[in-house]
């Protein structure tokens, strides 16, 4: 088990060198949410996540983000694309984005921070909900 999760760390450590967004937080969600549109949803959560590098020690929440938004077809039918409701600096150092992506027959509604601990915006937390009241907190 141990040999197991050591050679899937170096696959996840490899895969995701290189390959991190980067630009402003709009621009990094706005890459994530095209590569989910394209159904490359392993791409775009590694992409996402692989300039944060404490996400190295949350590779089974990612691997489970990943089968989630995987079931987001199955349940609500085709990606139709994203709409955003607000791009708010919190902080200097951090940014709250929340966007709508939406399917055929229901939306998802995307809550992503950002941080800015020095020159380059990383991502810090980015969750998903059916549910609208990831919408509340913001007039924008």
């Amino acid at each position: 088990m141990k040999k197991i999760f050591f050679m899937f760390l170096v696959v996840f450590i490899t895969a995701s060198s290189g390959f991190s967004y980067e630009g402003t937080p709009k621009e990094q969600t706005e890459l994530f949410f095209n590569e989910l549109l394209s159904g490359k949803i392993n791409n775009a959560v590694d992409n996402l996540y692989s300039s944060n590098t404490l996400m190295g020690q949350k590779i089974q929440q990612l691997e489970a983000l990943k089968q989630q938004i995987a079931m987001l077809d199955k349940l609500y039918g085709k990606a139709l694309g994203h709409e955003y409701y607000c791009v708010e600096k919190k902080t200097d150092s951090v940014v709250r984005i929340a966007a709508v992506f939406k399917y055929e027959f229901h939306p998802v509604v995307w809550e992503f921070y950002f941080y800015k601990p020095s020159k380059k915006w990383i991502i810090s937390q980015g969750v998903f909900n059916d549910q609208f009241e990831l919408l509340s907190g913001s007039d924008d």
